[in-house]
């Protein structure tokens, strides 16, 4: 009877598996355009200007020192992938909290409301709070739109991002939100 139970129990979680894998595979980024850095893939949408994207991502000479990392001027791809990895380190530095083996994705749309749309498709919902971005600890994935992508709100989602993996047992969610929060406020009073 054990073994039945067993098996029954195996089938479950591949179950519940496959569904979490489809679910992830179908939020429209499966033919998007990719780059990889080394906490982050940024995946985006036909019409997102790369290079504007990057312009939007303020970082200081500040930010390179206390990261002890360098902005990558070589291509619009490499400068947004190294400014999202100082990005992640600051966050991490705000927090006291680092999550080095961290690899998770940043998936931009083009305009806010394909996020919403998105968003109103898979909770039947309309975007909490702010309705800027949003991040998901499942697939450990920022939804954001190329209009708001600015560093206090991909800092906000990265404190989230990093809280997930931080804590064995995750603190409420207003906790949460109060600590997302503060490391958006900071990135944002030391964005000039």
């Amino acid at each position: 009877m054990s073994k039945v139970w067993g098996l029954l129990l195996g089938l479950l979680v591949v179950s519940f598996s496959a569904a979490a894998l489809v679910w992830a595979a179908d939020d429209g980024f499966g033919d998007a355009n990719k780059i990889e850095g080394e906490h982050f893939t940024i995946e985006y949408k036909n019409g997102v200007d790369v290079a504007g994207l990057a312009q939007m991502v303020k970082i200081s000479p500040v930010d390179e020192q206390l990261t002890s990392l360098q902005i990558d001027h070589s291509s619009p791809e490499k400068e947004l992938a190294s400014k999202i990895e100082i990005l992640f380190n600051r966050a991490g530095d705000v927090l006291d909290m680092h999550v080095y083996s961290f690899k998770g994705y940043i998936k931009v749309f083009a305009d806010h409301e394909g996020l919403a749309d998105f968003y109103h498709r898979r909770y039947q919902g309309v975007l909490p709070c702010t309705g800027l971005s949003f991040y998901l600890a499942d697939f450990d994935t920022i939804y954001i739109s190329a209009v708001n992508f600015r560093r206090e709100i991909l800092g906000h989602e990265m404190g989230h991002a990093i809280m997930s993996h931080y804590f064995v047992v995750q603190p409420s969610i207003k906790i949460q939100e109060v600590l997302a929060g503060y490391v958006e406020y900071q990135l944002r009073k030391s964005k000039e």
